[in-house]
Formats: C-alpha cells, sequence, structure tokens
C-alpha cells in the first residue's frame, strides 16, 4: 500500500520537471498563452487539493464538493506562474509525504460521488496531473 501512495507523490514530483523541460525546449519567449493557462490552472488546483487534503486530515468526514475553478489567470510574468505552480506543487507534496498510512485512508463525503478517501482524492489529482501535461506537450509542439 505504501508504495502506491509513493507512487502517486512522484507522479506529482514529476510535473514540474517535464513542464520546466517543455518551456526549456521551446523557449521562455515562444510558450502560447495557452500553456500558460494551463500551468496557472495547475497552481490553482494544487492549492484547491492541499485545502481539501487538509481538512479531510484535520476533521472527521468532512463534506467535500465538486471542485470548480474558475479561468485560471495567465497574465502575470512565466517565471512567477512557474514559481507559484512550483511552490503550491511543493505545499501539496510536503503534506502527502508526510502522511501516515492511516490519513491516506481518512474519509470524506464528496457532493456527488458519496464516501472517498484522501488517497482516492489524490488519484484524481494525479489522473487530472497527467491529462493536463499532455495536453502541455500538444500546446508546445
Amino acid at each position: 500500500m505504501l508504495d502506491a501512495y509513493r507512487d502517486l507523490i512522484d507522479e506529482l514530483l514529476e510535473t514540474p520537471n517535464v513542464i520546466r523541460g517543455a518551456i526549456d525546449a521551446q523557449g521562455e519567449g515562444n510558450v502560447p498563452v495557452e500553456a500558460r493557462r494551463l500551468i496557472a490552472g495547475l497552481r490553482d488546483r494544487d492549492r484547491a487539493v492541499l485545502g481539501r487534503a487538509q481538512s479531510m486530515t484535520r476533521q472527521d468526514t468532512p463534506y467535500v464538493q465538486v471542485l470548480r475553478l474558475e479561468e485560471p489567470d495567465a497574465d502575470d510574468p512565466l517565471a512567477d506562474l512557474l514559481e507559484e505552480m512550483e511552490t503550491a506543487r511543493g505545499d501539496l507534496v510536503s503534506l502527502l509525504i508526510n502522511l501516515s498510512l492511516k490519513d491516506w485512508e481518512r474519509q470524506a463525503i464528496h457532493e456527488t460521488e458519496g464516501e472517498i478517501t484522501l488517497a482516492d482524492e489524490i488519484e484524481r489529482h494525479v489522473e487530472y496531473d497527467e491529462d493536463q501535461r499532455r495536453q502541455l506537450r500538444e500546446l508546445m509542439s
């Protein structure tokens, strides 16, 4: 079980490297606005998932709603977007690294899915992350 959680964390750690690599290959001046929005969206979703994970570890069976994020603001300089994305990802991963096995199985009541665990929430986030990396590769090619 612990290996599965480590794999989730490793997946999350991989994304900032993939993004930096794609930007380095393309050149910062050639990053399309859609890619900048994608980076801002990852930052915003990481922040939201961190908040949910914190509530799931601090409360007994909290109620969580479907994630509804606003359109990400990609007007900031690319360097700032990248730094904010990496900080948000680092905060989330730091929380996850310090969880006990019991914490991964903490439950919440999801608005549409019923009972979920923190592991379910992070798995869903990793799937979102994989989709965003695929879209970034398409945008940057």
